[in-house]
């Protein structure tokens, strides 16, 4: 059952990587200040969620949070650091932050949908 778990997030994780391997003249300029931030969270804050039962089923629901965080953060950094080599993309701290944050977003609502379906 466990192997299930992980196909949702090993997608999810793998359609942010393909986004951010487009070029940067490739993707609609959107003049809303900061939406690229709000992009990052919910990217990152959906690839936590997901994440968290498959880590939660073999590590038990505490260590599932501390690993789904640094893994979140881990994955941000080097999707960052990759986008360094894409045309007209760069490396940004802030976006790093946005992925960070929605992974702890993402974390904490994952925690409160187990919880509901625990007392279920």
């Amino acid at each position: 059952m466990s192997a299930r778990l992980w196909l949702p997030p090993v997608l999810w994780a793998a359609f942010i990587l393909m986004l951010t391997s487009i070029p940067g003249a490739r993707i609609p300029h959107v003049s809303i200040e900061g939406i690229d931030k709000v992009v990052h969270l919910i990217c990152y804050g959906v690839l936590a969620l997901l994440a968290f039962p498959a880590v939660a089923a073999r590590n038990g629901a505490r260590r599932a949070v501390v690993i789904v965080l640094l893994s979140t953060a881990l994955f941000g950094a080097l999707d960052e650091w990759h986008q360094q080599f894409i045309p007209e993309r760069s490396m940004d701290l802030l976006d790093w932050f946005a992925d960070t944050l929605g992974g702890f977003l993402g974390l904490m609502a994952a925690l409160v949908l187990s919880r509901r379906t625990v007392r279920s």
